[in-house]
């Protein structure tokens, strides 16, 4: 008990810290010699305990009050300059840009160099080739971190020792490999890891299993997270201390059978086994805390010792809060704390109240079943979110309606993810069929999990809004551990996980290989063309991005927008799992914003062929991606006006589906306006016409015109994301669209589309209705469909009739 209360004490000591800023550390420590001398004289029978704790709420004030509250390179805030350093952590992937933590060494700002020290977040480009352990030049406006009116990103980042930002910054890399050895060759294992899981699946299933085994979620898409958040699954996504316990328990099994007679040996082992595994995920804070506090659950379970756990938690508290004194309020580490605690206190008498209730609610037999397989999944789900949802109510303001359910759900195949994933990711190196193989094994339940997840996000009571009240959940967690503190009851995770595997171990594990191994052959059975001719405007942004598949099953990529997490999960979704070949992939100009994620698309993915404009553009985003296809050897045709590309029938026999490009009539020069020659392309099968404008300024329409092309179409994607003055009335009236399409994002800044354009669009599509769009009307109510009203935009034809169909 001693170590819950100087734990207690020194986080005591530390709140007020924080309240009496001013007091410096010599202040803090004459305050506890005080104390402890007074104990003393007072002659307490108990007085060096007191004494102790006394001395750790005193050192916890002092530990605070000796952090630096600035840096040297943070002087020089405000300033434009150039920083040179080195790369101390693994940088951060986001959809437009690369995050990177530089150490500085020198800086040169105001005409002269000068030697600084100090941690820079730097943000960059997406694309640009740096890793840990880079030194480089990174040249920019050096400023203070924002802060907004509920969250200080200053504070968040003085936390960590960051009190320096560089935004679109330029980079020029020195000398590689400058980092630590071990951490460098650890990181290179991931990357590999990360490629292989890539290169066997398909998005967003890729990108889940990289963040539930490595621990990077940057590959996942805004809108998956967002679901996961929505129905209170977020622990899913990412290691936390769930996963780690699974880990934990698997290695401890492992190990407890190969050394029955040594039980602390087999502990030994697993923990090791355990820390390598931390190790080679990154060793992030959030990490170390999770490997952490699961250890501690898992050994004192082994170690079957009633106050273990409580007085453990309280030492890694200690000693995490003595290395970092801003611990206590991070939110990973609270979320952690909390997770384990209620792991170690509900979960016995939750499994207990669940068997109790199937053998009363179900005949014998069907009650025993039940409980040994609900039982573990759903006693620990809730009992980790009996712990957690105040704390994502006082910080989020929403309550998942549907958590229950969906972890109940998803949990249970989270083990076999969990230990095929990393069967798959250790064996590919070395056979790498087997790998594939064994990734391919848990694609169902990579899927069955988003599907869940997406399923019940979709629902209107999903979440609720809550404004809770801190107070009360202050109070909530004061009586939690007291409770643990009083009753000190012995933790028990997973204890009768392995019950029902070790008593059917052959069985169960011939029915998971045959359900799987259906699953999968389904899956191929469903993923065939199925004669119709596909058209998919993509959400990603105010951008062009269309994914067309043809009635014979080719697939045509046009442009991609610049997310490339969103475009490769879309991808993903539409495509077969083993599908990894684009067959054309048409860039209707070389803009950054409407093509940057292709370079992630080309990574993942062959692209038989591509079409371009042929205007020439020193931009780094363009050029990397023409690089690209031309390493992987891929065909680059330079298209203008009148080149056609016949794409066979399936089959069953039928019509061949042609492509069309209408727009420019020659190449581009260099100076030319991207808009004034983008490609224009119109897709025709059977009696069906799609006219797909890209970003065609008015003077590009007019010269389309002038050159004689007819460019009538049934659908119609308008042109500039229907902005003022997008739309040429004599464009518009050679088109004669029956139904329209606008592909932009609500809220945008450019405020588009414009209503006078809708109005002109919409006059035109009153004077020529036709049977194209009917079905899709009927659907819609609409005969101009918007992806910043729906979403992503599915249309579906067999050539005749045209379906609307809602897409994700």
């Amino acid at each position: 008990m001693l170590l819950i209360a100087l734990a207690l004490a020194w986080a005591l000591g530390l709140s007020l810290a924080r309240g009496y800023a001013e007091m410096g550390a010599g202040q803090w420590l004459l305050l506890g010699a005080i104390a402890i001398l007074l104990l003393r004289v007072g002659r307490l029978r108990r007085w060096r305990q007191l004494a102790a704790i006394s001395a750790a709420f005193t050192l916890g004030g002092a530990r605070l009050a000796i952090l630096p509250d600035s840096s040297a390179l943070a002087e020089h805030n405000g300033f434009s300059g150039t920083v040179t350093g080195i790369v101390v952590a693994e940088p951060v992937l986001r959809d437009d840009r690369v995050q990177l933590r530089l150490q500085a060494e020198e800086i040169f700002v105001h005409n002269r160099s000068q030697a600084t020290s100090g941690l820079l977040l730097v943000e960059a480009r997406r694309g640009v080739d740096v890793a840990y352990g880079d030194r480089l030049r990174a040249t920019g406006a050096l400023e203070m971190p924002r802060s907004w009116d509920r969250f200080s990103y200053a504070d968040y980042l003085g936390r960590q020792g960051l009190f320096s930002i560089m935004r679109n910054a330029a980079l020029d890399i020195l000398q590689r490999e400058q980092g630590a050895p071990l951490h460098m060759l650890l990181l290179r294992a991931k990357a590999s890891a990360k490629r292989g899981i890539a290169d066997a699946l398909p998005e967003p299933q890729a990108s889940l299993l990289t963040g539930i085994l490595l621990g990077d979620e940057s590959g996942i898409s805004p809108h998956l997270k967002e679901d996961f958040a929505r129905v209170g699954a977020s622990h899913v996504i990412a290691i936390s201390g769930f996963n780690m316990i699974v880990v934990s328990t698997i290695v401890l099994r492992l190990f407890m059978r190969l050394l029955p007679s040594r039980r602390r040996a087999a502990i030994v082992c697993a923990l090791t086994v355990v820390a390598a595994y931390t190790l080679f995920v990154g060793a992030g804070d959030s990490v170390l805390r999770a490997a952490w506090m699961s250890g501690l659950l898992i050994v004192g379970h082994h170690m079957r010792r009633r106050a273990f756990v409580p007085s453990s938690l309280a030492a890694a508290t200690l000693i995490m809060a003595v290395l970092d004194p801003h611990v206590l309020l991070d939110i990973g580490f609270q979320l952690s704390f909390c997770a384990v605690m209620g792991l170690a206190l509900f979960v016995r008498p939750l499994s207990e109240a669940l068997e109790r209730l199937l053998l009363l609610l179900f005949p014998l037999p069907l009650a025993f079943w039940l409980n040994r397989i609900m039982n573990e999944p759903v006693a620990v789900t809730l009992a980790a979110q009996l712990t957690v949802m105040p704390l994502v109510l006082l910080y989020f303001g929403r309550l998942s309606l549907v958590t229950v359910p969906v972890n109940g759900l998803i949990v249970p195949v989270q083990t076999p993810i969990l230990v095929l994933g990393l069967a798959a990711t250790l064996l590919g190196g070395l056979v790498p069929a087997l790998g594939t193989w064994l990734y391919w094994a848990i694609l169902p339940w990579l899927s069955w999990t988003i599907e869940v997840v997406r399923r019940f996000a979709r629902l209107s009571f999903a979440d609720i809004a809550l404004d809770a009240d801190s107070r009360l959940i202050v109070l909530f967690y004061l009586l939690l551990l007291g409770g643990a503190i009083v009753y000190a009851i012995e933790p028990q995770m997973l204890g009768r996980f392995a019950t029902f595997l070790r008593s059917r171990a052959l069985l169960l594990g011939a029915c998971l290989a045959a359900t799987t191994s259906l699953l999968l052959i389904w899956a191929m059975i469903l993923s065939p063309p199925d004669g119709r001719l596909h058209l998919w405007l993509l959400d990603n942004g105010h951008s062009n991005a269309q994914l067309i598949q043809a009635p014979s099953g080719a697939q045509i990529l046009v442009d991609g927008g610049p997310f490339p997490s969103r475009l490769l999960t879309a991808l993903g979704d539409r495509m077969p799992f083993y599908d990894r070949e684009i067959e054309l992939l048409v860039i209707t100009q070389p803009d950054e914003w409407d093509i940057a994620a292709l370079a992630a698309v080309l990574e993942r993915y062959a692209v038989r062929a591509a079409l371009i404009t042929g205007q020439e553009n020193l931009g780094e985003v363009y050029k990397g991606i023409l690089q690209q296809l031309a390493d992987a050897g891929t065909e680059v045709v330079v298209a203008r006006a009148g080149y056609r590309i016949l794409f066979a029938p399936p089959d069953t026999g039928g019509e061949a589906t042609i492509l069309e490009v209408l727009h420019p009539q020659a190449p581009p020069g260099i100076a030319d306006k991207f808009a004034d020659h983008a490609l224009v392309l119109r897709l025709r099968y059977k009696q069906l016409s799609i006219l797909l404008a890209s970003d065609l300024s008015g003077a590009g329409q007019s010269a389309l015109l002038e050159a004689g092309v007819y460019p009538q179409a049934s659908v119609l994607l308008l042109p500039q994301h229907g902005g003022a003055h997008s739309l040429d009335e004599g464009f518009l009236g050679a088109v004669q669209p029956q139904l329209a399409l606008l592909q932009a994002e609500r809220g945008n800044r450019r405020g588009d589309p414009d209503p006078d354009t809708l109005n002109l669009v919409q006059a035109m599509l009153d004077r020529h209705p036709g049977n194209q769009a009917e079905e899709a009307l009927r659907q819609r109510g609409t005969r101009l469909l918007r992806t910043d009203e729906s979403g992503i935009i599915h249309l579906s034809s067999d050539g005749i009739r045209l379906r609307w169909m809602p897409s994700r």
